[in-house]
């Protein structure tokens, strides 16, 4: 079993930096408590269903949603590199492989129809930003480092783990990463919120871009060191909502008894308009529309009747 690189991005300086997307604070969705959740750009998967589909690529870009443009063409008279074009139907579009993220776009938009997502923080500059949640996430939460991928930034989260060691922290990860990196980060992390997507290793190639030996391999690891383990379960209709699945997460929890509970998080389209202003192409394979309640319930019902109880559907 080969293990992926410990990829590393740098400011120049000593210090590490991460390309950070977005920073939510008073978040109440991961991990316990109100937290602020940190999330990182660059994952080493590629997950068809992906609802962060700006985290895969590591480097800053520029997103263009086309439902919030006025067709002023401010921004097309300020790019100078082509990537803000009158399209056939005199529209406004944009040639992603045309920008150099020089951002003259973005000075003259006016309606948010161009966002920039992704900057390189380092974590003195990543604590002054979050500076006014610490003294309520100390009390009533903590900081939960998500993505993307955020095992792609041990040395980062390690060195910004010491800035606050009074914090709780949680991490969601989908387990993919080197053994390395995961022990970098073992004794600065109180929570792991780890994703299981698919326990068939040849379809979880197909679906996610790697194989899964890795991960389970990781959640050994991490359960081995007497970590606390939520395994969060996205499921998608008609891709991973299957009996041979259910049947496999009931023997994956088996085997590891002492993992806290399980977390079925419900596929979101709120990714596809996403995927779009990346400029690329929506897979035919994802549902156009989110499970409906009654789909939830049976997924429930299907770990229920596999004797599984600690199960929240979110």
């Amino acid at each position: 079993m080969t293990e992926p690189p410990t990829e590393k991005i740098t400011s120049g300086s000593e210090f590490p930096s991460a390309c950070i997307f977005d920073i939510q604070s008073f978040s109440i969705h991961d991990g316990p408590g109100t937290r602020t959740t940190i999330f990182f750009k660059g994952c080493p998967q590629n997950c068809v269903w992906c609802h962060n589909p700006e985290s895969k690529n590591k480097n800053p870009q520029i997103m263009f949603f086309k439902n919030n443009c006025t067709g002023c063409m401010s921004c097309v008279d300020a790019c100078k590199n082509g990537a803000q074009i009158i399209s056939p139907c005199l529209a406004h579009d944009m040639l992603h492989d045309k920008c150099s993220l020089c951002g003259k776009c973005l000075e003259v938009c006016c309606y948010d129809a161009l966002k920039l997502c992704g900057q390189p923080f380092t974590s003195g500059a990543l604590l002054e930003k979050i500076k006014s949640d610490i003294p309520y996430i100390t009390e009533h939460g903590g900081i939960t480092f998500s993505g993307g991928e955020p095992l792609l930034y041990a040395d980062f989260i390690k060195d910004f783990c010491v800035l606050l060691p009074a914090v709780r922290t949680a991490m969601e990860t989908s387990g993919y990463g080197s053994k390395e990196a995961i022990k970098k980060i073992i004794d600065c992390i109180d929570l792991f919120l780890f994703d299981i997507k698919i326990l068939n290793s040849a379809e979880h190639k197909i679906y996610c871009g790697q194989e899964n030996e890795i991960i389970l391999s990781n959640l050994e690891y991490i359960y081995e060191k007497g970590k606390t383990i939520i395994l969060r379960l996205p499921l998608v209709p008609g891709i991973n909502d299957t009996p041979q699945h259910f049947d496999a997460v009931l023997n994956l929890v088996n085997k590891y008894p002492n993992i806290k509970n399980i977390q079925i998080m419900p596929y979101n389209n709120y990714g596809l308009s996403k995927i779009e202003a990346l400029g690329l192409n929506i897979p035919e394979a994802l549902p156009r529309l989110n499970p409906s309640k009654e789909t939830k319930y049976r997924w429930l019902e299907e770990f229920l009747k596999r004797g599984l109880t600690n199960v929240i559907c979110n």
